[in-house]
């Protein structure tokens, strides 16, 4: 097997969190100040990076902090119906079955992320990064690396945006990138993940793979 650490983002990749967030974009963009975009500005921002993301709204990087903690706090007060995507517990069960360590690296919180797991899926995840800002996941992935005493080059981070990939090469690891998450899969396809990953069921043979 190529990998001993498969790392998997939580927000887009695990889970279909998109629609909550657009449901509560305009409240929060009312509280912290930066602009509203319709739905055909949120498709055309699907084509570009965080920063670029960020510099569009007019939200400055100090505010990035404050905006993050709101919606995980909103997140965790209200029930989100969030799920995992369809076919993903399938996907994991199967991954899990090989032997392949399994990790959550995300900005969400930990609490947050297990609830929607629920107590069955929290149990297929050996290690939890989370919490912080957007752009932690290259400190994040090497924490990872030195609990568990794993080489870079046999870690995957599995994530649907540009910043999951920017994040993987950083610390030194594998990108595989997703396609039905955040990131548009040509935007995805410029950064030249290691993998492009296009249904959730090619998920554990692109992972297990020799």
């Amino acid at each position: 097997m190529k990998y001993d650490l498969a790392a998997f983002d939580f927000d887009g990749t695990l889970a279909d969190t998109l629609p909550w967030f657009e449901s509560i974009l305009d409240g929060v963009a009312d509280k912290y100040g930066f602009r509203k975009v319709d739905a055909a500005e949120r498709a055309r921002l699907r084509q570009r990076s965080a920063h670029e993301i960020l510099k569009y709204l007019g939200i400055p990087l100090w505010k990035m902090p404050a905006i993050m903690a709101h919606v995980r706090q909103l997140m965790r007060e209200m029930d989100p119906g969030v799920r995992l995507f369809d076919g993903m517990a399938d996907a994991l069960t199967q991954v899990r079955a090989t032997g392949l360590r399994l990790a959550v690296v995300s900005s969400n919180s930990a609490a947050n992320v297990q609830r929607v797991l629920g107590p069955q899926a929290t149990q297929w995840f050996d290690d939890f990064e989370c919490g912080t800002d957007m752009f932690g996941k290259a400190a994040k992935l090497k924490r990872l690396l030195a609990r568990h005493r794993v080489a870079p080059q046999r870690c995957v981070l599995v994530g649907d945006e540009m910043r999951d990939i920017d994040a993987a090469r950083k610390a030194g690891v594998r990108a595989a990138a997703v396609a039905w998450g955040y990131n548009h899969p040509d935007a995805l396809s410029t950064h030249a993940p290691d993998d492009l990953i296009l249904t959730v069921a090619a998920l554990p043979a692109i992972l297990t793979r020799a």
